[in-house]
Parts: C-alpha cells; sequence; structure tokens
C-alpha cells in the first residue's frame, strides 16, 4: 500500500467516525428549530471571539518563533510562522494531528529549517498546554467545586472506571511482552550502522534537540506571556460565544473558563476537527447547568465550533497560497 494510498483511506475512516459522531448527537434535534435559533443569534458576540481567535493565532505563532529562534539559531519570519501555523489547523481538517507535522513540514519549506528540529519545538508547546490546561482545570474545579465536581464525577471519572474495570487485563501481558520484543529488534537495528538507522537517530536526535529548546531559551518570559496571552484568548472567546444566545447569556466568567476546558477535550477526540466529539462534550456539559442537550446545549456548541471552523477554513485555504508562492519563492532564488 502506498503513502498516498495509506492517506486516502486514514481519511475516509476519520471522516466517517466524524460523520457518525455527528449523526448519533444530532439524531433527536429539531434542525429547522436549530436553524432558527442559529440564524437569530448575536453575532456580534460571535464576531469578537473570532477576533479574539486570531489574537490567539498570532500569539501562538509568536511563541513558536522563540523556541525555533532558540534551537536552530535562527529567527523566522512572523508571517512564515503564523501561515505555517494555519497551514497546520487547514490539514488537522483532513486528517487528525496530522497538523502538527504539516506544519514543520510547510515551515521546512519557507525557513529551510531541519524538520525533526521543529517537531520537537512542537513537542515542548504541547507539553506547556497541556500542564496550562491541567492547572485551569484544578482551579476551576476548586472554585466552584460542588457544581463541576459533580459533573466531573458522574460523567467522567465513574464511566471510565467502569469501562477499565471491565478489561481482562491478561491481555496486557502478551501486549507488553510484544512490545518488549519489538523495542529489542528496533534496539538490534540500530547496532547495525545501517543507512535507515542512521536516519532514525538523525532524526531521534533532531527532535532532542528541539525539545530541549526549553531549557536554552533566553526569552522564557516572554515565552511565559504568549502562553498567558494565548490561553487569554482562548478563554474569552469561549465566554463571549455565550452572550451570542439568550440561553447562555447569563454565563460567568468561571463558568467560560469551565466550557473551554471541556472543549479543548472534546478538541482533543481524533476525529477531523474535533466535530461531533466537540459537539457532543460541550452540549453535556451545559447540561449541568438545567439547559436542554438538544436545543440550547448544541446551539451553543454548533455555533462555537462552526463560526471557528469557518475563520480557520478561510485561513488555511490562504496558508496553502502564501506557503506555495513562498516555496516557488525559494526554488527560484535557488
Amino acid at each position: 500500500m502506498n503513502n498516498s494510498t495509506s492517506k486516502t483511506i486514514s481519511y475516509i475512516v476519520f471522516a466517517i467516525i466524524g460523520v457518525g459522531l455527528l449523526v448519533f448527537v444530532f439524531k433527536d434535534v429539531d434542525l429547522s428549530a436549530m436553524w432558527n435559533d442559529i440564524t437569530h443569534a448575536n453575532y456580534w458576540y460571535v464576531g469578537i471571539a473570532l477576533l479574539l481567535a486570531m489574537l490567539a493565532y498570532i500569539f501562538l505563532a509568536a511563541r513558536w518563533s522563540l523556541l525555533i529562534e532558540s534551537t536552530c539559531d535562527h529567527k523566522p519570519r512572523f508571517w512564515n510562522v503564523f501561515w505555517a501555523e494555519m497551514f497546520g489547523y487547514f490539514a488537522n481538517m483532513a486528517l487528525p494531528r496530522i497538523g502538527e507535522i504539516t506544519r514543520c513540514g510547510a515551515l521546512t519549506k519557507t525557513e529551510k529549517l531541519p524538520f525533526d528540529k521543529l517537531i520537537g519545538t512542537v513537542i515542548v508547546e504541547r507539553m506547556f498546554d497541556v500542564i496550562v490546561m491541567f492547572l485551569l482545570a484544578v482551579v476551576t474545579f476548586f472554585i466552584k467545586i460542588d457544581f463541576f465536581g459533580s459533573f466531573i464525577l458522574d460523567k467522567i471519572v465513574t464511566p471510565t472506571i467502569s469501562r477499565f474495570s471491565g478489561i481482562n487485563f491478561w491481555w496486557i501481558l502478551p501486549i507488553f511482552l510484544l512490545s518488549i520484543v519489538i523495542l529489542c529488534v528496533f534496539v538490534y537495528y540500530l547496532q547495525k550502522g545501517n543507512a535507515l538507522s542512521e536516519k532514525i537517530l538523525s532524526f531521534v536526535k533532531g527532535v532532542i534537540d528541539g525539545f530541549s529548546s526549553v531549557y536554552k531559551l533566553e526569552k522564557r518570559g516572554l515565552f511565559i506571556l504568549y502562553t498567558i496571552l494565548l490561553w487569554l484568548c482562548y478563554w474569552l472567546m469561549t465566554w463571549a460565544v455565550c452572550f451570542s444566545i439568550p440561553q447562555t447569556a447569563n454565563m460567568t466568567i468561571i463558568d467560560g473558563l469551565f466550557l473551554l476546558i471541556v472543549g479543548s477535550i472534546g478538541m482533543s477526540v481524533p476525529v477531523q476537527g474535533g466535530i461531533g466529539a466537540f459537539h457532543y462534550i460541550v452540549a453535556l456539559a451545559l447540561t449541568i447547568y438545567g439547559l436542554d442537550f438538544n436545543t440550547a446545549g448544541l446551539l451553543y456548541a454548533t455555533i462555537s465550533h462552526e463560526s471557528q471552523m469557518i475563520v480557520e477554513i478561510i485561513l488555511g485555504l490562504l496558508s496553502v497560497y502564501f506557503v506555495f508562492r513562498k516555496k516557488q519563492d525559494y526554488e527560484q532564488v535557488g
């Protein structure tokens, strides 16, 4: 099976999963009534949310630029980094999680930077974002522990424990042993010193160099500032959408933080653009406020997700143009 065929099959599989989730989530929804509610939403607040999203993209690119400069001893052009980021978001709509690789590939073409080191910087980024999201979740949990605690316990912790309790752990032993065998074979081929093993070792070294960029980072304060501003934009844009419909207009800023956390979990599910998964978990989260899952819950989730997706599609299409134009410029100069 060649690479293009594999990608096509992966795209189709994840697309089917995403559509299946959407069908499952919206199966009991009166779509005509929802469309009427969507058309009567206050899009001034949606516009504010999208402006905050644009600011978040800018802070994201600025933060990544700092890591790249620290790792590669090269200060990349800001707009090359920005359009590479948008290229990655656009790619995620085709195959989930491939955007992290695609944006590194795009920047490799436009800035002539080592791909493996860029992958390392992306790992650092994601590590920091996971830490920030965890800290925000802890803060939110303890601010309104009685309110949010029941949702986390009843909807996340208890179902997860019940699923794991039904697992036959005797299946884990052969999987563990197989992993050890694969690791031993991998180490054996690395020690043989052939061309493939050298490429693998070179790639791993580049990733480690990129990962270590945080220790060599001279502008750590600026990196932390960009991270704070990035998540502040995420937080405020999530809250702003609440004011677009009357059912969620009374949400507090802490409620907006809670929706950001559960929405981030929904977007992390490996389907294109989080479709279906985001809608389900956000609508479910809104039920703890007494809102109906099929009306207010999915209405908020749909406006929030689809407005964001439209912006990412527009910026993604522009990124394709700018990335390939810049690539052609470099090829002509070379």
